[in-house]
């Protein structure tokens, strides 16, 4: 048979064409070949079949060429002509790998190049704020298939020293639920085989974990939901101290299942470490020190310096509540790859990473990575100072370096109340004497007088006039009090006098 260069059937393009005449049922059944998700739109399972028509592995290619026999019998047939390729040639044999591996003696590609993996890569994980590494009981060690199987197994061991194993049993607590924990733990850990960089945890596909024969419960998955992408758990490591023996005499085993990726590596490795708290970092970052003040007024110089002279900014105004908790900063930081003037309060930022870990700023969004958090030493001073009110949140940076407390706000309506109020007070009660009439029952109402020396009794000045209405005969018994309150009658009038009891 010839090369892939010199045969048609062996061009990228042509496999390209033969993928994107597969129907849906057949690019399924090439991504779960090849370790990849099969959900979402035919669209989707194109770009990633293409992709792996890019890796040029033969077992993939062979795949490829399976699923098209149906369809592109017809342009195919002078393969067929030339004799079955599996009874040729040993290198292109082809059989499917959930029933029968393929044998070890393939040419060499990515699909078998796990094949020459070192046992021990120089893989460096990332450091971890709240995790201080003690030893490495498992430097980072190669997941290597032991053949062409998609699914592998390998086993691991590591030992404790005595010392380890005493520190770790003393150190055990309960927490908030009162369940047992340990602040000196045995931390598990994977991540992708690449020594170009510090490697964050990652887990490779359908991954299953037993230490010293007993399950380890995994990190959950993450966008289950979301149609076409692949699931991956949550990365971050994993606490098996609980699934140890805290021993020296006796060896831990972990036994690792997992799905082999295409063109991917991965390695384990373990760690006896000792788990930190926020305050613990906290106390970290005091000692640091503070920044000097001097460089947060060379930054509030640079940030108003008049760079055009069509706009002059001459001061700024900062807020000296935290953007996290609305609430005044006590520690006042900022990363030291930020060069926003805005602060955040440092116990609270630890606080809320230790929940969830982003390390991200929360001014301007940008990673603010704990070992790059400095205490500002300016607004240290500022919220120490006598000048600033308790209950003020705000202040005015001016262009020179120096501050001042944020000018009170002008009351619009002071003027308005100052003058309600004046008229309110100003105004007297106003007193209408009530004189009995003896000959015809009339009424005689005396206009208010400015003398206070007055016997008719005051009543305060109000909206409602009430006017009672009653019989003046001398012959009839005086109205009862449901009678008299039937007769009143309820005027609203401005005009009018405020009150009038008719007798």
């Amino acid at each position: 048979m010839s090369s892939p260069s010199t045969n048609d059937e062996c061009d990228e393009d042509f496999y390209k064409g033969l993928v994107l005449g597969f129907r849906m049922t057949q690019l399924q059944t090439l991504l779960v070949f090849a370790g990849k998700a099969r959900s979402g739109r035919k669209t989707q399972l194109q770009e990633r079949a293409l992709k792996l028509v890019e890796l040029n592995s033969k077992t993939i290619l062979l795949k490829i060429r399976e699923l098209a026999s149906d369809k592109y019998r017809s342009r195919l047939g002078d393969i067929e002509d030339t004799g079955n390729m599996a009874s040729t040639s040993q290198a292109d044999t082809y059989s499917n790998p959930y029933t029968s591996p393929i044998p070890d003696s393939p040419p060499r590609s990515p699909a078998v190049i796990h094949q020459l993996l070192p046992t021990f890569p120089d893989v460096t994980m990332k450091p971890l704020p709240f995790y201080d590494i003690q030893s490495t009981l498992l430097k980072p060690c190669s997941l290597k298939p032991s053949g062409n199987a998609r699914f592998q197994d390998q086993t691991f061991k590591f030992h404790l020293t005595p010392a380890q194993a005493s520190e770790i049993t003393s150190s055990s607590y309960r927490n908030e639920n009162g369940r047992p924990e340990y602040r000196k733990q045995i931390q598990m850990r994977f991540s992708l085989l690449e020594t170009s960089c510090q490697q964050e945890d990652n887990f490779p596909q359908s991954i299953s974990v037993k230490v010293n024969n007993r399950l380890c419960p995994l990190p959950p998955f993450i966008n289950q939901n979301k149609p076409g992408t692949d699931s991956k758990r949550i990365p971050k490591p994993m606490n098996v101290t609980h699934l140890c023996k805290l021993t020296a005499t006796s060896a831990n085993s972990i036994s690792v299942s997992w799905a082999v990726e295409v063109g991917k590596s991965y390695t384990i490795s373990v760690y006896y470490v000792e788990n930190l708290n926020y305050q613990d970092l906290l106390n970290r970052l005091k000692e640091k020190g503070e920044r000097d003040p001097d460089f947060t007024k060379a930054l509030i110089k640079e940030k108003l310096k008049d760079q055009d002279n069509e706009i002059a900014t001459t001061s700024c105004k900062v807020t000296l509540a935290c953007p996290l908790g609305k609430n005044r900063m006590k520690i006042p930081c900022r990363a030291s790859t930020c060069d926003h003037l805005q602060t955040f309060d440092a116990g609270l930022f630890l606080q809320m990473n230790e929940k969830n870990p982003k390390w991200m700023c929360p001014v301007c969004n940008m990673p603010a990575l704990q070992q790059n958090l400095m205490i500002d030493g300016f607004f240290t001073q500022l919220l120490k100072s006598d000048r600033l009110p308790a209950d003020e949140h705000e202040i005015v940076l001016h262009n020179d370096g120096t501050w001042d407390p944020l000018p009170p706000k002008k009351d619009e309506c002071a003027s308005i109340s100052n003058s309600d109020v004046n008229q309110t007070s100003a105004k007297s009660s106003t007193l209408v004497p009530i004189e009995d009439s003896d000959s015809d029952g009339g009424v005689s109402v005396a206009k208010p007088e400015a003398d206070s020396s007055s016997s008719a009794v005051k009543r305060p000045v109000t909206d409602m006039e009430c006017i009672t209405l009653d019989s003046d005969s001398e012959g009839e018994e005086p109205a009862t009090k449901q009678q008299r309150s039937e007769n009143t009658v309820f005027i609203q009038s401005p005009g009018s006098p405020d009150l009038i009891i008719l007798d």
